[in-house]
């Protein structure tokens, strides 16, 4: 045998005794009581994150053996005492002994149930959607806790923001038939913020025996399915050198530029936001202990080619992109790609989707060929949040709980979103009937919402009998939706000579979640009381924190308290609904910006088009746009924004502003009310005749301004033309030194127009109104508009202001969105004069626009007699600063007691109501 040949089967053998060594490797030891000494029988061992593990016998003994990794975190533990863990390198000999420590106090399972309320059972639902699987994912229904009672939720403020922590007396046993894996996850920290969640433990994997041979091969479909384009398959082909050959690409982010806007096509984005990224130039050093370090480029955004997956981020690719960071600059792994401290990367997007039920045991060995993987998300599961998505619902309270005849209703309250980055592409316009109980429509008013806030008011007809009425509120929009999403509040109306006989005041628990305090101070004056109420919010851990909501002042022995009426917190129950209706097609109502015509076009002769412009022309050149009709002939036109009524004189006009062809508008239809209608139960008095007093619109005693000397004189530019606060703004100084393409992407153009801002499908929207030194241009065509935009140089302008949510004001031709632009030389005082609008050869109508404002007195002279009135303030868009709201308002001497009542959101979408009762003393 040559030299050669002895030295390979030396080699061998020393490969086959270190193969051997490390297979048959063990760890042994025993777990004690810390206090006692005593051995601990049936303790459990294990490998943390893998399916290795054992028990301890009789004699408090363990021993584990198998196919080890080099470093080890072994757990130790029993039910009632500390779990403890050891974390060290694989070794010739390996002997670790445990000494638990017992916990001071266990509660029993009956205790542990008997502490549950509302409030642990939505912080358990937020848990779940956490810790278990995001909502969509088809595995949910195979994944359960069977013991959710040993947690425990409590809402902790530091020196940073609050969030919730979830704690857990045992460890949390967890069934995944979908991995098929019965686990035991021993949880040490969980932290819920408002956008951002962690948790953090122990866990241990028990594979489940299948014998089922189909069953088997989904279980190990779904288990493939879970590895495949995983952080952990990420890092393991970056370790061996093999990302792109995985189909992984990796791109740097690049640092944001305030003065452009992202879009959200992936072609736009290369090499301007994002940069590819070599996988070599990514530097891994082997470390001692058999773990690699990897730096990592600053924040990157991974995209993965090997499956398809619907895409939330970018409309022109169609496979996962997930986002990673590392706060320290790099991150340890292991050999098989596994992060050894987690909270050392960050993940978002696709692979922040991975939760506890996609969670594989670190000894898990994927497949080569990644052929088996399922769907991760349930296509029916998609469908509905698709069409969830795109829910709203209204809610207000009105200023008093019932009505007299002639009387002024003051309403407030907010849209509530089941997707709340869609509420500025919903509804701007809100519907809302009055109705009598055979379901007859008394009146009709609508309201324009802004930013999701609803407030109006509307007088009730003097004629009107008593009874018990409703109030019916709904969008054009949610017409598509099942009608249990309208909105309805009881409105009884009584007669002038009688009263409710008042209930007493039930507030509901707020379960300590926010603390609501009043203190009211009484200043005596000659004829009348000032009283300032100052309201103060405080959160679960008794610090101040800011609200939005409505607030009411009545004089309590004018208007009663009634029972069982509608709150907010009642209606926020609509946000968890997950019943999935049968039939998920919309139909064919569409979303309403502003008050909006639709109808038909004819046209006059054959050789006519069949698409043709519509010029529409609110009162004298008010505001007009033009829209196109479909090839039917059906036009339609939203945004318009004004009250009572106005004449809208409509037609089509050739290239020569020839009018030809004639139009007809539709007829708004209402939606049949199906019931049940809401009815409150009450009592009634008669009133004696000093008590006959009623809240009449123009007569009302309030809150006192303060009126500010020395006013400076703005001019029109100054205020916007009278146009309001923009949405963004670029002064002088930044202008000097801006390049076009940056003050492009500070427009924020969507792709392929002009056009700024959210809008709704299928709506066209003409390109952004132009305003330029106070004389608008709109409607302009791409040429016209972009003519018109290069003649300015960004040096020789004073500001550029951007209307996007705040666009309403302008009408039609804000649709796509406004930007005022003000030049150096070119500052008016006054509005640039308007032509005469010729309505020759248009036809005319007359249509409805919003209900007028009738605003709530905010201003009493301080001669002036102050009487007894049934509600003394309301304010509908009420906002608390740093936690504390104040008002002020006088009464007379004679008035003995008030009722406050405020009902809104906390900036966390804690939903609160509380009534106070307060003596006049």
């Amino acid at each position: 045998m040559t030299s050669y040949l002895v030295r390979l089967l030396c080699f061998l053998l020393m490969a086959c005794f270190i193969n051997f060594s490390i297979s048959a490797q063990t760890i042994s030891g025993t777990v004690k009581n810390s206090k006692t000494g005593e051995a601990m029988p049936f303790a459990n061992v294990f490998v943390n994150n893998t399916t290795i593990g054992s028990t301890t016998d009789v004699n408090g003994k363990y021993l584990i053996s198998g196919n080890l990794p080099r470093n080890i975190e072994l757990v130790a533990s029993f039910v009632g005492y500390e779990t403890e863990t050891k974390s060290f390198s694989l070794a010739g000999t390996n002997k670790l002994d445990f000494k638990l420590e017992p916990l001071e106090s266990m509660l029993s399972e009956v205790e542990l149930k008997t502490r549950r309320d509302k409030k642990w059972e939505r912080d358990l639902r937020r848990f779940q959607d956490v810790f278990l699987a995001v909502p969509d994912d088809p595995l949910v229904s195979q994944l359960e806790i069977k013991n959710p009672w040993v947690l425990d939720f409590e809402t902790i403020k530091e020196s940073g923001p609050n969030y919730v922590h979830a704690t857990a007396q045992e460890p949390l046993q967890i069934v995944n038939d979908a991995l098929g894996y019965d686990v035991t996850y021993y949880l040490k920290d969980y932290r819920f913020y408002n956008n951002r969640s962690s948790y953090v433990g122990f866990v241990f994997f028990d594979p489940k025996d299948i014998s089922d041979s189909t069953k088997l091969a989904i279980t190990e479909a779904n288990q493939e399915t879970s590895y495949v384009g995983s952080i952990r398959h990420l890092l393991k082909s970056i370790l061996l050198s093999k990302s792109a050959t995985e189909n992984f690409e990796i791109f740097q982010v690049l640092p944001s530029d305030m003065l452009r806007k992202r879009t959200n096509i992936y072609t736009e984005e290369l090499d301007k936001s994002i940069n590819l990224v070599n996988p070599d130039s990514i530097r891994r050093m082997p470390l001692k202990n058999g773990n690699y370090r990897v730096f990592w480029p600053n924040d990157a955004e991974i995209h993965y080619k090997g499956k398809r997956w619907r895409n939330d981020y970018y409309s022109d690719i169609y496979y996962p992109v997930s986002w990673i960071s590392a706060p320290l600059g790099y991150f340890d792994i292991d050999r098989n790609g596994i992060p050894v401290v987690p909270s050392q990367v960050v993940l978002s997007g696709y692979m922040g989707r991975q939760r506890m039920g996609r969670l594989l045991p670190h000894d898990y060995v994927p497949s080569e060929s990644f052929e088996k993987y399922l769907a991760e998300v349930d296509s029916s599961q998609l469908e509905y949040q698709r069409w969830n998505n795109l829910r709203e619902k209204p809610y207000f309270t009105t200023h008093k709980p019932y009505y007299y005849p002639g009387e002024t209703v003051w309403l407030g309250g907010q849209m509530l979103y089941q997707n709340k980055v869609m509420s500025d592409t919903l509804s701007r316009v809100l519907y809302l009937d009055l109705m009598n109980e055979d379901a007859e429509i008394i009146q009709t008013e609508s309201f324009f919402t802004q930013i999701g806030k609803i407030s109006g008011a509307f007088v009730i007809p003097k004629e009107l009998e008593s009874g018990d009425y409703f109030i019916r509120a709904y969008t054009e929009w949610m017409r598509n939706y099942p009608e249990k999403d309208f909105f309805v509040r009881a409105l009884p109306v009584l007669k002038k000579e009688e009263n409710i006989k008042a209930v007493a005041i039930s507030n509901p628990d707020l379960f300590g979640d926010l603390m609501i305090n009043l203190k009211d101070s009484v200043f005596f004056r000659d004829s009348f009381k000032e009283i300032e109420f100052r309201v103060s919010f405080l959160d679960e851990t008794e610090e101040l924190t800011d609200v939005e909501f409505m607030v009411s002042l009545t004089d309590a022995d004018m208007v009663s308290t009634v029972a069982n009426q509608k709150t907010l917190i009642n209606a926020m129950d609509w946000l968890d609904e997950k019943q999935a209706p049968a039939n998920l097609a919309l139909g064919q109502h569409q979303i309403e910006y502003g008050i909006t015509v639709e109808g038909q076009f004819t046209r006059d002769k054959k050789r006519d088009p069949y698409v043709n412009p519509i010029t529409l022309v609110r009162d004298d050149l008010a505001d007009y746009g033009i829209v196109e009709t479909d090839s039917s002939g059906y036009f339609r036109a939203t945004g318009l924004n004004f009250t009572d009524s106005a004449t809208l004189s409509i037609a089509a006009l050739d290239a020569k502003q020839k009018h030809y062809g004639s139009v007809e508008l539709g007829v708004k239809t209402k939606p049949l009310f199906r019931g049940p209608y809401p009815k409150i139960s009450y009592e009634t008095y008669p009133r004696v005749n000093d008590e006959l007093r009623f809240d009449i619109s123009g007569d009302y005693i309030l809150l006192e301004e303060f009126v500010k000397e020395d006013e400076k004189i703005e001019t029109m530019e100054e205020r916007n033309y009278g146009y309001g606060t923009p949405d963004r703004e670029i002064g002088e100084d930044r202008l000097a030194t801006i390049t076009p393409s940056a003050l492009a992407g500070y427009f924020g153009f969507k792709q392929g127009g002009k056009s700024i801002g959210n809008f709704n499908f299928g709506f066209k929207v003409p390109n952004a109104l132009l305003i330029i030194d106070g004389a608008s241009y709109p409607f302009l065509d791409d040429v016209s508009f972009d003519a018109l935009m290069s003649s300015f140089i960004p040096s020789e302008l004073e500001s550029i202001k951007v209307y996007t949510l705040n666009s309403a004001v302008f009408g039609m031709a804000g649709a796509g969105g406004v930007i005022m632009i003000t030049t150096k030389k070119g500052q008016r005082s006054e509005t640039a004069e308007q032509t005469a609008f010729n309505s020759e050869g248009f036809q005319q109508f007359r249509i409805r626009g919003f209900s007028r404002d009738i605003p709530f007195p905010t201003k009493m002279e301080d001669d002036q007699a102050v009487e007894l009135k049934p509600t003394l303030f309301w304010d509908a868009n009420a906002e608390s600063k740093d936690g504390v709201y104040t008002f002020n308002v006088k009464i007379p001497q004679v008035l003995k007691r008030v009722n406050l009542r405020v009902e809104g959101l906390t900036k966390d979408g804690l939903a609160f109501e509380k009534t106070f009762e307060v003596e006049v003393k």
